[in-house]
């Protein structure tokens, strides 16, 4: 089941989403009632973010990996700097491709950008990939 929800580029909970990352980082915004009449907690913080952008966002990657895959916390190296981390990974048998998904700055985010990740101590080529690798747009099914 993981390498089909990465496949999709479907996130996880504790692994994209989680109380430490934002609606706005992750792309659950979406779902957010702004104009809900009563106040809720973190409305004032989340308004704001949203005014002004999040700071980084949750992507989606191919990595060219040997022989392990990204599992989570590996980090994601850009110019020389290490930029993002990882919060899950693995191998999509789909695709026949490692994948892997991360958070990097907001501002660096775009399709086919080069950066590096780091497994077991060496710096492995990925690009990021804003499209899921394998979607039927069929209609999901429990």
């Amino acid at each position: 089941m993981m390498s089909l929800r990465l496949d999709k580029w479907f996130g996880s909970w504790g692994r994209e989403f989680s109380p430490d990352y934002t609606p706005a980082e992750t792309g659950l915004d979406r779902f957010i009632r702004w104009n809900k009449p009563s106040d809720w907690i973190g409305k004032a913080a989340a308004t704001a973010e949203k005014a002004s952008g999040p700071k980084r966002r949750l992507v989606s990657f191919v990595v060219d990996a040997k022989d392990a895959d990204v599992v989570a916390w590996e980090p994601i190296w850009l110019d020389g700097a290490v930029v993002g981390f990882c919060t899950s990974g693995g191998y999509s048998h789909t695709t026949a491709k490692s994948v892997a998904m991360g958070f990097l700055p907001a501002d660096r985010v775009e399709d086919g950008l080069a950066c590096e990740i780091e497994i077991l101590g060496e710096r492995r080529r990925a690009t990021v990939h804003l499209a899921p690798l394998w979607d039927d747009n069929g209609r999901m099914r429990a």
